[in-house]
């Protein structure tokens, strides 16, 4: 987590964005010269998580939880993956907060967090969270996605559904006049946009340091699943939302295209 200081009055914001869709960029943007933090205190926000949904802590609790935890980090901006299981309560704790939602492709969000699960080792908040998060027991692994199985990967079915909750959510619960919609592959030029949207002064952000926790650009999905049963899904799943943001993607090469700018013939993404 970082957090920089700013004598700038600034809208606070709340950033919904999914895990692997540049949470870590838009804080990298921000933390300079602003209080902005990414993913702060992960382990105990997951924890009340699953609490709650399990109803061994009332709304009540929770929402006093919240307003002592937003009091204590006071922050500007609170950048994490895990807002997005939050915003019901946000939105009625902080009427006057806005929302950012990053929104990836499907194609090099599943390459990018399969990669990352399958080459890192996950925290033990994290692990906790997968099954809560990803529901394997309603997405089982079919025959096609056997290998995922086998190294300990929630099913294909299983990673998309939760691309697809997690835009649906965020579209159906925020209204538009609180909500920036940006897509990943976008975000660096994105920047007038951002600033307009939390009224801060386009210098303030930190673009030398502004896409971060980029991967190598292995594509660790070939070896695991086909690249076309993987399209199959995602026509199925992902139909609408796919259609909406991203209508001239229809497979990996087209997602690649995506981020030419970023990643030249090197296919590298965050």
């Amino acid at each position: 987590m970082t957090a920089g200081s700013s004598s700038v009055p600034a809208i606070k914001a709340f950033c919904v964005g999914q895990a692997k869709s540049g949470t870590a960029s838009l804080a990298a943007l921000l933390a300079a010269k602003h209080r902005a933090a990414h993913e702060p205190e992960r382990e105990q926000i997951l924890a009340m998580i699953l609490r709650e949904s399990c109803g061994n802590v009332s709304k009540d609790f929770f929402n006093d939880y919240l307003i002592a935890r937003d009091q204590r980090l006071n922050l500007e901006y609170d950048i994490a993956w895990a807002n997005q299981f939050l915003i019901d309560y946000l939105l009625k704790l902080f009427p006057n907060a806005r929302f950012i939602v990053l929104v990836r492709d499907p194609y090099t969000w599943l390459q990018s967090i399969v990669g990352h699960q399958a080459s890192r080792h996950m925290p033990p908040d994290v692990r906790a969270f997968l099954d809560w998060w990803f529901r394997p027991n309603i997405y089982p692994h079919t025959r096609q996605d056997q290998a995922m199985k086998e190294i300990g990967l929630c099913s294909v079915a299983a990673f998309l559904n939760a691309w697809n909750r997690h835009i649906s959510i965020c579209t159906q619960l925020i209204p538009p006049s609180r909500r920036l919609i940006l897509k990943t592959h976008e975000l660096g030029r994105s920047h007038q946009q951002l600033a307009d949207f939390l009224e801060i002064p386009l210098g303030s952000f930190d673009v030398k340091n502004g896409h971060v926790n980029r991967g190598t650009g292995a594509d660790r999905i070939g070896p695991l699943i086909d690249h076309g049963y993987v399209a199959e899904m995602v026509a199925s799943i992902c139909a609408e939302n796919t259609a909406h943001y991203f209508p001239n993607v229809a497979g990996f090469d087209d997602a690649y295209k995506l981020w030419e700018p970023w990643s030249s013939k090197e296919k590298t993404f965050c």
